[in-house]
């Protein structure tokens, strides 16, 4: 169970929890290259909670706390709203998830008020349960949709102490519940995402994803996908995330620089990963051509990254260059008004002079300012025209090492 996941798999272990799931039942990623573990718990509750508990190797709750003590790893898994298509199928399941649990969140996060429908809450009863059954287990928590919300709010809701035994949280096309959290729940959410541990993957395209937005706190770091238009069905049902070679998903970083440094992140560690697959077959050791491509790749994904925070960097400036070279004309127009109001005996040359004596020119007030922007604002300029010749370079170097060795070329991005 211990195994690097890119995005595409860990949506894939997401995807799981609508599976029809069975005790013992063996977990693998759909290469099924990976083993993601053993279903240990099937949960079906009346809140409307329906989880599933899967561990590194098959040791059941009621087994001995010695044999509980040997599952290092537990993943666990929240399902989304059963759909209102199955209305007369599945009629409990259907009113207990949108009406007793959506419809009461969405209230409270758009109000916002504090406080959770019955199935967040007993989503943290079972998180906790798990924990505490096996107590030398790292946690990795999913959940979509609705049960997005139940995997932020259980993550929320666990003790400061238990903290370091949670290795990720993923959540997926869920509204924000931040608001809706006491103070004690928010400070656990900022820690857990203050270091690294959360990702909220949010498709704006999709309707379900509320209480998102420019300033707005959430659990997890918001995680825009750059999706494509599809059904509104499939948008909800990750029917619009795309990824590259690596299988990282495609971000909508545009003049975000956390999404920026987020995607840099994930190249690299798709990079880290390449390597370990290239040395396994390569007998333990990479080729000189193998090397210098990894090493040009992960340098593109950095000077990548970093031309993006440059021109990031380079847009808000020019907006706020833009914004003090407006009130610097505002500021010398009320100035000229205020000499002609109080002077007004004064001819306009003598106007000029007066406020001259106290400093205030056009020259002070608009003229050399503006030319201090425009000198930062060149420097960022040179700065982003340096990064697009070395990433050329780097470009270059990739292509004539796939030309050397064509199987490189299935993993560029």
């Amino acid at each position: 169970m211990t195994n690097y996941y890119n995005d595409k798999e860990r949506k894939e272990i997401a995807e799981l929890e609508y599976s029809d799931l069975t005790i013992e039942q063996e977990l693998r990623t759909q290469s099924k290259d990976k083993t993601i573990g053993y279903v240990s718990q099937v949960n079906d509750k009346a809140t409307g909670e329906q989880s599933f508990v899967v561990t590194d190797k098959y040791v059941s709750p009621t087994a001995p706390l010695s044999e509980r003590e040997k599952v290092k790893e537990v993943t666990v898994l929240y399902r989304g709203s059963t759909g209102i298509d199955k209305t007369l199928e599945q009629p409990v399941d259907v009113y207990r998830d949108w009406w007793v649990n959506d419809v009461d969140m969405a209230h409270k996060i758009l109000t916002p008020n504090q406080g959770q429908s019955p199935q967040l809450k007993s989503s943290a009863s079972t998180l906790k349960e798990a924990m505490g059954l096996y107590p030398n287990a790292q946690i990795s928590v999913y959940g979509h949709s609705l049960g997005s919300m139940n995997a932020q709010y259980a993550l929320a809701d666990i003790s400061k102490d238990d903290i370091g035994r949670i290795s990720g949280g993923y959540f997926y096309q869920g509204p924000n519940v931040y608001s809706t959290l006491n103070s004690g729940q928010q400070s656990i959410a900022d820690q857990l995402t203050a270091l690294g541990l959360l990702y909220n993957y949010v498709d704006d395209k999709d309707l379900v994803p509320i209480g998102y937005g420019k300033g707005k706190l959430a659990v997890g770091q918001v995680i825009p996908v750059k999706s494509k238009k599809v059904s509104l069905i499939d948008q909800h049902m990750w029917g619009g995330y795309e990824y590259d070679n690596f299988g990282n998903v495609l971000l909508d970083t545009k003049g975000n620089k956390d999404a920026i440094k987020f995607e840099t992140k994930q190249r690299i560690a798709g990079l880290s990963n390449l390597k370990k697959i290239m040395m396994k077959s390569g007998g333990g050791s990479l080729s000189g051509v193998q090397e210098i491509f990894l090493n040009a790749m992960e340098a593109k994904a950095i000077t990548t990254g970093f031309q993006q925070t440059v021109q990031s960097e380079m847009n808000e400036l020019k907006k706020w260059f833009q914004t003090e070279i407006d009130n610097a004309n505002e500021l010398w127009k009320t100035s000229c008004s205020d000499a002609e109001t109080f002077g007004e005996h004064l001819t306009y040359s003598e106007e000029l002079e007066a406020l001259a004596a106290g400093n205030v020119t056009e020259a002070s007030i608009v003229s050399e300012p503006v030319n201090e922007y425009e000198k930062s604002l060149s420097v960022l300029q040179s700065s982003e025209s340096d990064l697009k010749t070395l990433l050329k370079n780097i470009e270059g170097a990739i292509e004539k090492q796939v030309s050397v060795d064509k199987e490189l070329a299935s993993y560029l991005f």
